[in-house]
């Protein structure tokens, strides 16, 4: 007989939010304010976490230029602030922002298609600033999701990162933990 793994939501002093079979959420879900819309546990949270976004989008950036690009770092590092201009895809999103929205795999240029491109970006010297500005920049976004997940499971849940972890679980004939 096989083990059945738990989930954290199944562990008694669990603050995450169980499942239920219809998809949706019950238990410690995050709070919610008064117009229904989910918010953010603590504001010292937020601020932490808002700090660490924009600084790995504007700070750090200096940082790969002065280190993969040093003879001309700032041109690199303008250029890899021009990659921000990827965040133009959320003006598709309703609503626009959303800072408990995961934008790994949701937004059209943060997508799991538009990363092998970027990726092969590297390949060619004329791209390959452009290239590292734009992984790095979904990366920043990867650990702005990470943060999210860590205090909002429901966010886990209904992102496009837990929906492919469950087909690449599939596709390699592993359990697929709902």
């Amino acid at each position: 007989m096989s083990k059945q793994k738990r989930s954290p939501a199944d562990r008694p002093d669990s603050s995450f939010a169980k499942v239920t079979p219809g998809g949706t959420a019950r238990g410690a879900t995050p709070p919610v304010a008064p117009g229904g819309r989910r918010q953010y546990a603590t504001a010292k949270l937020s601020s932490a976490q808002t700090l660490v976004h924009y600084g790995l989008h504007f700070v750090f950036p200096v940082v790969l230029a002065l280190v993969f690009f040093p003879l001309v770092w700032q041109t690199a590092y303008l250029v890899m602030l021009a990659t921000m201009a990827i965040d133009l895809d959320h003006l598709l999103a309703k609503p626009i922002f959303d800072p408990l929205r995961c934008s790994i795999g949701y937004h059209p240029l943060h997508s799991f298609y538009a990363i092998p491109v970027y990726a092969l970006l590297l390949l060619l010297p004329a791209t390959q600033i452009v290239a590292v500005g734009l992984l790095f920049h979904l990366f920043t976004d990867t650990v702005d999701c990470l943060w999210n997940f860590s205090h909002c499971h429901e966010c886990y849940l209904n992102s496009r990162i837990y929906a492919l972890r469950n087909r690449v679980r599939k596709l390699l004939g592993r359990e697929v933990i709902e």
